[in-house]
């Protein structure tokens, strides 16, 4: 009863190491060309070992280990045997799809786990990560031709949703135009158990506009408030002269027709009185 009783603190605390581990995380980004590494495996995360060519699971062998925390001392949970030889596997084995590339480093920090026991004719493949796990992105060599090179993205939680930090990494070589952001499209390997995390895989699209977009904002705004002026105070300064000698020369030509109305007027008035002056001289 007391082992009992033990096992079952030792699996309540088996979260607590480090602050982390709580809740599972998102499939995490993948970036073409750029290798990742975990430096420090946080208590929670699952790994899953994955027979070699030829191989296959034992019936009822499962292939999964967790990182716990054994009361105070954090280990991943073992594993014999997990692989035998495929009597119905033949030369040549169906090529399978790509998958994320992530690897265990040695690390000397305290408080997580390290890489896990090898275990033969299978490889350790970090299924499952949890709440505060790091993951390192660099990019291959021949590959790093524009900064940054290398980021990390960190698994948070924040009201409620878990979700990788975002990446700020480009990695291109010389013979690209530009620089290359990469689309995240899921591509799940069916020959994995259904509960097996989907593996993020990009389409790489030049995107060199979006990263270099000129501004023209400031000079549109430097027209508009000097240049645009001036252009009005110059046309202005040609065309109000013209439109005041126009006025004037039309006012000029009202005033001579009228002047000269008053004269013909004047004139015929004139011989009105000298016809009127004949006519009474001759009577």
């Amino acid at each position: 009863m007391e082992l009992i009783f033990l096992f079952l603190w030792g699996l309540l605390r088996s979260g607590e190491a480090t602050g982390h581990g709580n809740g599972k995380c998102p499939a995490p980004h993948y970036i073409e060309f750029a290798e990742i590494t975990i430096e420090r495996v946080t208590v929670g995360s699952k790994v899953r070992y994955k027979c070699e060519a030829g191989y296959r699971r034992i019936i009822g062998e499962s292939n999964f280990i967790v990182c716990i925390n054994d009361t105070g001392l954090i280990h991943w949970t073992t594993k014999a045997s997990v692989c035998e030889r495929d009597p119905t596997a033949t030369s040549q084995q169906s090529e399978r799809k790509p998958e994320n590339p992530v690897t265990i480093v040695p690390s000397n920090t305290a408080g997580y786990c390290g890489i896990p026991s090898p275990v033969e004719h299978a490889t350790p493949k970090v299924t499952e990560y949890v709440v505060g796990q790091e993951l390192h992105y660099k990019c291959l060599s021949g590959y790093d031709a524009r900064p940054p090179t290398s980021d990390i993205s960190t698994c948070k939680k924040e009201r409620g949703k878990i979700f990788w930090t975002r990446l700020r990494l480009l990695c291109t070589n010389d013979s690209k135009s530009g620089e290359e952001m990469t689309q995240l499209i899921p591509i799940t390997d069916t020959s994995e158990p259904s509960h097996v995390p989907s593996v993020m895989f990009p389409v790489c699209t030049d995107t060199s506009e979006l990263f270099h977009v000129p501004s023209v904002m400031f000079p549109v705004t430097v027209a508009v408030f000097t240049v645009f002026p001036i252009i009005f105070i110059v046309l202005g300064w040609i065309i109000v002269p013209k439109l005041w000698r126009r006025r004037r020369l039309t006012e000029d030509v009202k005033i001579e027709k009228t002047k000269s109305i008053l004269i013909t007027a004047a004139r015929v008035e004139m011989e009105s009185e000298e016809e009127a002056h004949r006519l009474k001289s001759n009577m």
